[in-house]
Parts: structure tokens; C-alpha cells; sequence
């Protein structure tokens, strides 16, 4: 039994990630903000339809529209499957056309039958807030972090012991200061409850990796604009230099390879499943 992890898109321009927790075929969406076509597509293009046919959930980290397509409402009303929001994005999510029979709210913690247990970790961003993953299967345990403007100690706590991790490295500084964007655009974005910088996300991953146990760390949500995956790479690498061999930067139009997890095999083990 193994799980598998692929990001299939991750920018301003749509996110979706894909989890399989065993090898049912059953597979979980963080995230919808790429129409059903993209996610198919993006799917083949990994190799990965084989362990990812049928779409068990979708997971809202919030609800922004990068984060979820419309065009899913559709989808969704001729072949429901539950969406796992927070409580606070619960009315929202109606209004942005979630049909109410799959809506599901909920709160801290639950159970995805006898898969995985799920935890939910609120973490800021704008005002109404996005929401991190961690899911503990019987082969990994995987968080995924995106669109939070800080680290707080709840995630710290919450991703503790991870065998996969994906979060945001949205913003290199010095570009942010640098471009031609709107004064306020930038103070949104480094205020605190925007995006995530090159920097903090290293200092995230430093106290996230102390242990060892991490196999995989994805990077998520590079701005195409102020953000360079090449740069991205280099202070990682530079900062935390054994986590090379095991980093993969997402992209925005392309899937990253399936990461999969077994929690007998090797720390560097990587696969085109």
C-alpha cells in the first residue's frame, strides 16, 4: 500500500493537487481551481491515472478563484463527491456555487472513513482566512500549506513529523520590492496575511525537516511575476543543503512528478508512478 502525491498545477493561474492514499485508485483534490479537464489531462500527463481514477473529494484551502472553478459546479451536480471546507468558509463556498449536497464542513478534525485521518489547521490569509491539510494514512503522513501570509506555531505543531510536505514559496523580496506592482498589491501580499516569501518558507521548512523524516518537499504557488523557480532553488538549497535531493518546485501549466510514500522505503525515493 502506498500513497502518491501530485501537484498538477500550482499558480495564480489555478491549483490542484492529487492524493491517493492507498492503491484503490480512490483519490482525494486539494483543491479546484483547474476545471475537470485540466485535472484529467494533467493526470495523464503525470502517469498517474492509473492510481488516480476516481475522485473520492475535493479539499477547499479557500476560495479564491485559483483555488476554485466554477466549472466544477457543473461537474459536481451530475456526479457528487463531498467538499471539505472549513466552518468559516461554509457560506461562502454556497455563494461561489459549491452545491449544499456536497458541502462539508467542518472543523479541527475528522475521519475519511478508515483512509485517513484529516486535521485542519487554520492559517491566515486576506480576511476570511485559508486553511492547511494534514492527512495521517496508514503508509504517510502529508501536509500540504498554501496562501498563508505566516507560519504560526499551531502549523508548526500541526505538520510536525511529516512524510510529505508541500507549502507555498510564493515571492522572492527583493523582486516583490521591485516591480511594478501597486503599492498596495505588495503590502497585501508581505503583510502578513498574504503569501508566504522564499524566506519564510525556508525558515518554515528548517524547523519542519529537523527530525529527518520528511521524503518529499514540494514547493507551491511560485508568482510567475516576483518569483523565480531557479532563484527559488538556489536559496533552498543554499540555506538547507540536505534537503536538494529531495525538492520539487510545482508549476503552473505542468504536473509535477507522482511522489510516493512508503514508510519502509528509502528517503530519497522517487518515482513516475
Amino acid at each position: 500500500m502506498t500513497a502518491r502525491i501530485c501537484v498538477l498545477g500550482s499558480s495564480s493561474r489555478g491549483n490542484a493537487t492529487a492524493v491517493s492514499f492507498d492503491d484503490s485508485g480512490k483519490f482525494v483534490l486539494i483543491d479546484a481551481g483547474l476545471t475537470p479537464r485540466r485535472v484529467r489531462a494533467a493526470l495523464v500527463a503525470a502517469g498517474a491515472a492509473a492510481h488516480c481514477h476516481t475522485l473520492r473529494a475535493i479539499f477547499l484551502t479557500h476560495l479564491d478563484r485559483d483555488h476554485w472553478s466554477l466549472s466544477w459546479v457543473r461537474q459536481l451536480q451530475r456526479s457528487p463527491v463531498p467538499v471539505i471546507v472549513r466552518r468559516a468558509h461554509a457560506e461562502l463556498a454556497l455563494s461561489m456555487g459549491v452545491p449544499a449536497a456536497c458541502l462539508r464542513p467542518m472543523e479541527s478534525a475528522f475521519s475519511l472513513g478508515s483512509t485517513a485521518e484529516v486535521r485542519l489547521i487554520a492559517v491566515p490569509h486576506d480576511d476570511v482566512g485559508s486553511t492547511a491539510f494534514r492527512f495521517d494514512c496508514e503508509n504517510a503522513h502529508i501536509g500540504h500549506a498554501t496562501d498563508l501570509g505566516a507560519v504560526s506555531d499551531e502549523l508548526l505543531d500541526g505538520f510536525a513529523g511529516l512524510d510529505i510536505l508541500s507549502i507555498e514559496s510564493n515571492y522572492d523580496e527583493e523582486m516583490q520590492r521591485n516591480s511594478p506592482r501597486p503599492y498596495f498589491l505588495k503590502q497585501r501580499i508581505m503583510g502578513g496575511r498574504g503569501h508566504l516569501s522564499n524566506t519564510q518558507a525556508v525558515d518554515a521548512v528548517r524547523a519542519l525537516t529537523a527530525t529527518g523524516s520528511v521524503r518529499h518537499l514540494i514547493l507551491l504557488h511560485l508568482s510567475q511575476e516576483c518569483n523565480c523557480p531557479i532563484l527559488a532553488r538556489r536559496l533552498f538549497c543554499e540555506q538547507l543543503p540536505a534537503i536538494a535531493p529531495i525538492l520539487v518546485i510545482s508549476r503552473p501549466t505542468e504536473p509535477t512528478p507522482v511522489l510516493r510514500a512508503r514508510r519502509s522505503e528509502s528517503v530519497n525515493d522517487q518515482v513516475l508512478a
